[in-house]
């Protein structure tokens, strides 16, 4: 995979996010261009299409008239699904009843399907996992679930790497309290792409490699350039 480019149409999408937060998510028409090994920015305000891109290129919620291509080929849900990781989501089981896996069970079954890794113990070095944390699921595994979400995503072989949009309180807690920035330049080496969405240049500023600003029209609206509002106010 030498890049991936994202195509997007003008809708209104309802996403929920790994915060457990649900956004009306504006998504503008538009065509975006990643390339392996790189870090990427995208900047805009709450709702306006970070998550969209996050959320698109590790399919957490379905397409309707959105193309991926990598490379110049088209790609299928199951296609982005196979190398996109939406970060710190829960991960469930297959069973009839779903239940949210522990850190422990997911990294034990994606280390025996896909072989990345030879044990457990490795893993939980690389990542400096807690040991007395891997029965907790990533819902209830405080700021080291980003290094544990990471984690599995390597595991499980993933290229892109796709974080919730966030804003700059949300940000800076994520990025200083679980240290997962650590891991960015080893995922970048092998080629890996980053999404990093969130409000401001100067979040991200010195982090990535390049800076995507969104700012569709709608976002663009000023309240006393209103003609009613002139008229009434």
């Amino acid at each position: 995979m030498e890049k991936i480019e994202l195509i997007t149409k003008e809708r209104i999408e309802v996403i929920k996010n790994s915060f457990n937060e649900i956004t009306n998510e504006y998504v503008c028409e538009n065509t975006f261009v990643f390339k392996k090994g790189r870090v990427y920015g995208i900047i805009c305000e709450h709702g306006g299409g970070g998550e969209a891109i996050s959320s698109f290129l590790s399919n957490h919620i379905p397409y309707k008239e959105e193309k991926i291509f990598i490379d110049d080929v088209e790609m299928n849900a199951s296609d982005i699904q196979s190398i996109g990781w939406y970060m710190g989501n829960p991960i469930y089981s297959n069973d009839l009843i779903k239940r949210e896996k522990s850190v422990r069970q997911a990294l034990n079954y994606v280390i025996k399907k896909y072989h990345q890794y030879k044990s457990l113990d490795e893993v939980i070095d690389e990542f400096h996992l807690e040991k007395g944390k891997l029965d907790y699921c990533i819902s209830h595994y405080g700021w080291e679930k980003w290094r544990a979400s990471m984690a599995i995503g390597r595991a499980s072989e993933k290229k892109i790497y796709c974080f919730p949009w966030m804003n700059t309180l949300y940000f800076y807690d994520c990025m200083v309290n679980s240290s997962v920035y650590r891991f960015f330049k080893k995922l970048k080496n092998e080629g890996s792409i980053i999404i990093l969405p969130t409000s401001r240049y100067e979040n991200v500023a010195g982090l990535v490699d390049e800076i995507i600003e969104i700012c569709p029209s709608r976002f663009k609206y000023v309240i006393s350039q209103n003609k009613y509002f002139k008229e009434y106010y």
